[in-house]
């Protein structure tokens, strides 16, 4: 599924959001998931909206922005005697009592059925309908002199031989046998019905004869769900016949769903909106859904998302929700002021997982989820190396399938071994319990000091016993297939390679590398690379970072863009080429 959707309060660009079955939006407090959600929300209240699909939102709180523009909603279509359409409707904890006991009830091996029984919580009849004889859900139930009033127009308006009139509609049939098998036989809607408690068996509900829409019949309104009780119920607490804020929920020995902790009055809750709801055209928005929930709950929620008919979109803070096995890399969404962005993922999704507990292990999960990753000693790395290779006329599309990460390679002195600290981090991925998709890691460190002997075929592929030794020992999960790379720039680092003779001619700057310091043979000249010893060695860091830097930025991609474009292709390393080849190779 492919929504697309704008935001006026956030970022107002028209955005697109691919879904594969579920999509879960990441960010920290106030980035915006919210607001995505009720953008999507609220394009289903409006009239005459072309969705092909109904969306059914939740909040695991209070929240102001859904609640707020239902109930204007339903207000206005209140205020204008219309019957409400069901295509998008938000439930909050009010709605939690009924929806679990309509779930109950209706659907005999749904998720919240079985939830019930395993807990001991609910129990069936013996006969092959296997009805629930324990849930009961009492609520104040009242008709008000204006409806009242109203049907007895309809009847006025029958007398003349008018059709389609509030009685013959789906809802007013409903209510009708409602009233006569649950309430009082002898009502007649002549007077209004004062607030009596009632209290309602699934046995009452299934004697009920709910009525469907007719689709020939010329009135205008909505089934919501598979099962007409469902709207009947729905349009009922709108329109003030039953006050959701009475509602009680009573299971088998008289346990009460507030009874029961947060996180099982949140999976029941969750599980039955699904039972009732869950179609080829249904959109779920779970706003927080995991929360309050046990880790091994997490687990089940997950679980159960992916396995719907529908699709569904879903806010979290959790790390046990983003390295849930079943959130591919693919399902996750970085928000970041209402913008949802894939640029620098993984970076964003480290970077929050860092300041949280577990942060190690769920950074090996998240990276589990990646067939193919760079380690590289900084993320700017990554983003030079793609620039460079593009202005010397490779294809960096290739490189697309490549996830870059941030990770030292712990070389501070000759008496460390190159690359350690990366090959440290894949004994920590090697070990992880999630099931492992990588297959491929590229280890590209900087060469500082080091003295190093690459392999004459690739040149950026590292050689030596030792690093062979430590790779070969590293023991990765039965039947996974990862290979390490340890790979180097043959100089210093990577801002090395932005040393180019017209770049720096056109700033004024090629005096600060063509000196006495290096010998004149090995001075930059035009159309060359300067891909020699003097140039390799150099720490151009001063040179280069006012170049491409923004004080108190760092990085600035557009600077940086400018300085290439100034290098001609003639003037890149063949290293950059070399690296290129090399991955490319390996993909």
């Amino acid at each position: 599924m492919e929504l697309t959707f704008s935001l006026s309060h956030s970022f107002t660009d028209e955005q697109s959001l691919r879904i594969d079955k579920v999509a879960t939006l990441i960010g920290e407090n106030g980035s915006g998931k919210s607001s995505v959600l009720q953008s999507i929300f609220a394009e289903g209240l409006k009239e005459n909206h072309a969705r092909p699909f109904r969306t059914i939102c939740f909040s695991s709180g209070q929240n102001e922005s859904f609640s707020k523009g239902f109930n204007k909603y339903v207000k206005k279509t209140r205020r204008q005697g219309r019957t409400m359409s069901l295509a998008s409707f938000y439930f909050d904890k009010s709605w939690s009592k009924l929806v679990i006991f309509l779930a109950t009830a209706l659907v005999r091996d749904g998720k919240t059925r079985i939830f019930l029984k395993d807990k001991g919580y609910a129990a069936e009849s013996n006969d092959i309908n296997r009805d629930d004889i324990s849930t009961k859900l009492s609520f104040k139930f009242k008709i008000d002199n204006r409806y009242t009033l109203r049907v007895q127009g309809a009847l006025k308006k029958e007398e003349i031989g008018e059709k389609g009139t509030l009685r013959q509609g789906p809802f007013h049939r409903s209510l009708e046998s409602f009233i006569e098998k649950i309430v009082d036989p002898n009502f007649n809607f002549e007077s209004k019905l004062d607030a009596i408690l009632i209290e309602l068996t699934a046995s009452d509900l299934l004697a009920v004869k709910f009525a469907k829409v007719d689709p020939e019949a010329d009135v205008n309104e909505q089934d919501f769900g598979d099962d007409p009780s469902i709207s009947f119920f729905a349009q009922a607490v709108n329109a003030g016949f039953i006050n959701k804020w009475s509602f009680q929920l009573r299971f088998e020995n008289g346990l009460e769903l507030d009874d029961l902790s947060d996180g099982e009055y949140q999976l029941l809750f969750l599980y039955a909106l699904i039972d009732l709801f869950d179609t080829e055209n249904t959109l779920f928005l779970f706003d927080e859904a995991d929360s309050h929930l046990h880790y091994k709950n997490v687990e089940k929620l997950w679980a159960l998302l992916h396995s719907i008919q529908g699709h569904a979109i879903t806010t979290t803070h959790l790390l046990d929700s983003i390295s849930a096995k079943e959130n591919r890399i693919e399902h996750l969404k970085v928000v970041e002021k209402g913008r949802i962005s894939e640029d620098n993922k993984i970076k964003q999704l480290i970077n929050r997982l860092s300041v949280l507990s577990r942060a190690k292990s769920v950074e090996f999960e998240v990276c589990g989820k990646l067939p193919n990753i760079a380690l590289l000693d900084d993320y700017n790395d990554w983003i030079i190396f793609t620039k460079l290779a593009a202005r010397a006329g490779l294809d960096i599309n290739r490189l697309a399938a490549v996830h870059a990460m941030k990770k030292s390679s712990s070389y501070a002195t000759a008496n460390e071994t190159f690359g350690k600290g990366k090959i440290d981090w894949l004994h920590g991925l090697s070990k992880i319990e999630s099931p492992l998709v990588t297959t491929q890691i590229f280890m590209i460190c900087d060469r500082d000091e080091a003295a190093l002997d690459w392999n004459a075929a690739n040149g950026v592929q590292v050689n030596g016993q030792v690093y062979r030794d430590l790779l070969n020992a590293i023991r990765w999960p039965q039947g996974m297939r990862v290979t390490p790379y340890l790979l180097a720039w043959r100089r210093r680092e990577i801002k090395n390679y932005l040393l180019s003779y017209s770049a720096l001619a056109h700033h004024h700057l090629l005096g600060q590398i063509n000196n006495g310091d290096i010998a004149q043979r090995n001075h930059l000249q035009p159309n060359n690379p300067g891909d020699n010893d003097d140039i390799r060695r150099l720490n151009v860091k001063d040179v280069i970072n006012p170049l491409i830097n923004t004080d108190g930025e760092g990085l600035d991609p557009v600077k940086l863009q400018t300085y290439i474009d100034l290098i001609p292709p003639a003037e890149i390393s063949e290293d950059i080429t070399n690296m290129y080849n090399f991955i490319i190779g390996k993909l």
